[in-house]
């Protein structure tokens, strides 16, 4: 009797341990996506108020993996958005890896300083992640493949937009500046989510955490 209640006692924690882990993940997607979908309308908004053609954040993202003649295009303007809120999504996933690991008691501390923890992460992810891409992977792709190419947007009944790779790559150093903020608006958003979706689980669910 005191082993088959010592593994029903086995299984039941393995199987709230698999839960927990599912859910969790799930939260973490979703506010990935959710925080993702945030600042890319954001940067739409920034595109508009700098008088960038719409999507050009998108265009020099789907650039390092798509080679086309047109390059202003609105596959490769929907490819970089994919990409971008896939890798969003990624990221909130990965931030609740501390949710799926820790103890229970400790997960509930984290929840204390869940901003901190979110802004922390937003600054990190622009230091080792954003940082690195833009210097080898987007520099690069804007001073020799794509040197010189005229971004151009013909926007009806309004005057048409056009820019320059070369310009771009200029501004390199403050769009790297001005990502910060972003970035560090990304672990926030994410963080809260999670954290207010992590609360709710706890209220519905209570021993399953």
């Amino acid at each position: 009797m005191i082993i088959m209640s010592l593994k029903n006692y086995s299984s039941k924690k393995w199987m709230f341990k698999v839960t927990k882990f599912r859910m969790m993940a799930a939260y973490g997607l979703i506010a990935g996506f959710v925080s993702s979908l945030a600042i890319s309308g954001l940067l739409l908004l920034v595109e508009k108020a700098i008088s960038l053609p719409i999507g050009t954040f998108y265009l020099v993202i789907s650039s390092t993996f798509i080679e086309s003649q047109e390059y202003y295009s609105l596959d490769k303007i929907i490819f970089g958005f994919i990409m971008h809120i896939t890798v969003g999504s990624i990221i909130g996933l990965i931030m609740c890896i501390p949710f799926i690991v820790f103890k229970d008691k400790s997960v509930r501390s984290m929840q204390r300083y869940a901003v901190p923890y979110g802004l922390g992460f937003g600054f990190a992810l622009w230091l080792f992640l954003f940082i690195p891409v833009t210097l080898w992977i987007i520099l690069p792709i804007l001073d020799t493949s794509q040197e010189g190419t005229v971004i151009h947007q013909e926007v009806p009944a309004q005057v048409d937009v056009m820019f320059t790779t070369d310009m771009v790559a200029m501004l390199v150093d403050r769009i790297m500046i001005g990502a910060v903020a972003f970035n560090m608006l990304y672990g926030l958003l994410a963080a809260i989510i999670i954290k207010i979706l992590y609360e709710e689980s706890l209220k519905n669910k209570p021993n399953i955490l």
